[in-house]
């Protein structure tokens, strides 16, 4: 966000220097339109970690869309969004769109592929105990992502013919696991951190695919892409190695929160969202 305000400070301090200069001054720019936003989806929509949840679908006011409401000229309408929605359970959402609405954000598909059961599973394998329950996990959701395409899809084609006039960003997920350091005694737990990122680029390849399908039919809708934004705070699993997680870690004094991204992590996906609408 910082960054954003020293652009803005030094576009403007260009552009003082350009009529000093006595240069023809720039073409006048088309006014930043107030964004109406309606949020979407599942627990990472509603925030969920951000902060205290303040109702039973887990929304705090640190979550994208209330970061997202304290950006100059962005309006959040509604934060429809409820922790536990699959693709299915947010079509009952939609009911608080409409023509008004011009910017809808959304996050869905974790629920539907289980990736809550891969991380319970895999966070057992993690501290030495049986890998089979994680691996079969990580292959189940693996190999029903893309079986989430096409109800995506008609998801954002729903959206779109509630909210016509409504760009659509579409996130994916960031990875939860930090690469533990590249020694030999750490060879399995690498490859347990790959499977179970690899689970999250699955679920992110379908995602992708549904965005691409309803762009290319004509739908107004970018996919936002966080995974960068992530890079060097995911959960390191090796005790005593330097880590700086955006994922809550205490699942006894914050269950809420409990690997759900902190505010800090919601604020990479609002700074993405932002790139993607051009703001």
């Amino acid at each position: 966000m910082k960054r954003r305000l020293l652009a803005a400070l030094a576009a403007v301090a260009l552009g003082a220097g350009m009529l000093v200069a006595g240069a023809a001054g720039p073409a006048t720019a088309s006014p930043l339109m107030v964004a109406k936003h309606v949020a979407l989806g599942d627990s990472i929509a509603a925030g969920q970690g951000g902060g205290a949840p303040l109702d039973a679908c887990a929304r705090t006011d640190g979550g994208y869309p209330a970061q997202l409401d304290e950006e100059p000229k962005f309006n959040l309408l509604r934060n429809a969004a409820c922790s536990g929605a699959t693709i299915a359970g947010t079509l009952s959402q939609l009911s608080q769109l409409n023509r008004g609405t011009t910017v809808v954000t959304l996050t869905v598909g974790a629920n539907d592929l289980g990736l809550d059961q891969v991380y319970a599973a895999c966070s057992i394998a993690a501290a030495g105990g049986d890998p089979a329950p994680c691996l079969a996990a990580i292959q189940s959701a693996v190999s029903s992502a893309p079986g989430i395409v096409a109800p995506l899809t008609s998801l954002i084609g729903a959206i779109a013919e509630r909210a016509p006039d409504a760009t659509i960003v579409v996130t994916g997920y960031p990875y939860l696991l930090e690469s533990p350091p590249d020694l030999p005694q750490f060879a399995q737990l690498a490859a347990l951190v790959a499977a179970v990122n690899g689970a999250t680029d699955a679920l992110n390849a379908a995602i992708q695919a549904a965005v691409a399908t309803a762009a290319a039919s004509g739908v107004d809708v970018r996919y936002a892409d966080v995974v960068d934004a992530f890079a060097g705070h995911g959960v390191q699993l090796v005790p005593g190695v330097p880590s700086d997680p955006w994922f809550g870690l205490d699942p006894v004094g914050d269950p809420a929160g409990y690997l759900h991204p902190t505010y800090e992590g919601y604020a990479a996906y609002t700074d993405v969202i932002l790139e993607q609408l051009g703001r």
